[in-house]
């Protein structure tokens, strides 16, 4: 952060009462004496206006501050509306204007004998880190700076973005408006947040829990909850299918229990395709008959849970009754979880006894995850079913 070291007390720009006072509120030009002796030492305080001061007499007699904490401002982060920095036409950056960051445009930094210049940065995404929370925030400035590089189609598919505006399609309202969550229907309509498709959550296979995405709720992976936009998803995810789909119009139901029919035999055959779940089918047949999922896209998953091994090793029998066993090749991991579709825990299974029979004997019929881990990296995935 920039800051202001004025060792030099006596030198001062005259500038009349009333331009102080419709420049910063907390400045009184009476305050300012041109004549006053500062010493020359550094005990820092943070001005009312937003800018660090040697000390508080240079605060008052040069800055005309009426108020100041001690310490170093934290962040330059004052909002400027209502500052008049001309009406030329230079590019200043980007500041904090109104709660957002915005471009703005002056003769320069100065008003009076005051430097705004540590309140403006060179991109929105440096102000927007400086002044605001991407965490939280419904836009994030990064997402437009990178729209510059997206070609959205003009087709007309609306969505509501969370800042109560309306767009043209899901690539429109996320590039261009860079919001970070948006309704899948028109503003007009009741609908719930969706997480934008173009989220990444990153390549770890560790399931998040249940999301409503464009296509409807789902289960997504990934290796945290903050996307590659900064943005915090957290509390968009749920822990089962039931409570992703309560209270949301519109949404697809991705898997259909009356579906799953575990006397279908499937054939061998690897013809991967991406269930709306976001778990990699071996062929369709296993993504109707034993995932229950109603949509799938061919192909598998970019990202999400992978049935198929990520490393060498097998579970035996699969599907199983009532018992199985992991067979492990090459590598030795230290432990290994038995997780069910919604991504809850439902075992920890220890390397000592990884290899010996794993009683799943009361566990109802379906689909689970097997989860391999090496300390605290998951290094295998692979799905079993129990008849």
């Amino acid at each position: 952060m920039k800051r202001v070291f004025i060792i030099v007390a006596s030198i001062f720009f005259g500038v009349s009462s009333s331009t102080y006072l419709a420049a910063q509120a907390c400045v009184d030009s009476s305050l300012i004496d041109p004549d006053a002796i500062c010493p020359l030492i550094w005990a820092p305080v943070c001005g009312c206006d937003g800018v660090t001061y040697s000390n508080d007499c240079v605060a008052q007699n040069v800055g005309g501050v009426t108020s100041w904490t001690a310490g170093e401002c934290i962040s330059a982060c004052m909002d400027m509306t209502g500052l008049d920095f001309g009406s030329c036409d230079m590019f200043l950056g980007y500041t904090w204007l109104g709660g957002v960051c915005a471009p703005l445009s002056g003769c320069g930094y100065i008003i009076g004998n005051i430097d705004y210049s540590p309140n403006f940065y060179t991109t929105a995404w440096e102000c927007q880190q400086n002044c605001s929370d991407p965490l939280t925030d419904c836009v994030n400035q990064w997402q437009i700076e990178q729209g510059y590089l997206v070609d959205c189609s003009p087709d007309v598919n609306p969505v509501c973005g969370c800042n109560g505006i309306e767009y043209t399609n899901p690539c429109s309202a996320f590039y261009y408006g860079g919001v970070t969550s948006y309704t899948a229907s028109a503003c007009s309509s009741i609908d719930c947040r969706r997480i934008p498709s173009v989220i990444d959550f990153g390549e770890c296979a560790m399931p998040l829990g249940w999301a409503r995405l464009e296509s409807g709720c789902a289960i997504v992976s990934g290796c945290s909850y903050v996307g590659q936009n900064g943005f915090d998803y957290s509390t968009f995810f749920f822990t089962s299918e039931d409570d992703c789909e309560a209270g949301c119009n519109n949404s697809v139901v991705c898997v259909d229990s009356s579906l799953i029919d575990l006397t279908v035999f499937c054939p061998a055959v690897v013809d991967p395709v991406c269930g709306c779940n976001g778990i990699t089918y071996n062929n369709s047949c296993e993504a109707t008959y034993y995932g229950g999922v109603t949509e799938y896209t061919t192909g598998p998953c970019i990202t999400g849970v992978s049935e198929q091994n990520s490393l060498d090793f097998s579970i035996v029998p699969n599907p199983f009754n009532d018992n199985f066993r992991i067979i492990l090749k090459d590598y030795e991991p230290t432990h290994a979880t038995l997780v069910d579709l919604t991504g809850r825990v439902l075992e920890v299974i220890p390397a000592s006894s990884m290899q010996q029979a794993v009683d799943a004997s009361l566990r109802p019929a379906g689909m689970y995850l097997i989860f391999l881990y090496r300390g605290n990296m998951q290094v295998g995935c692979q799905a079993i079913i129990k008849k």
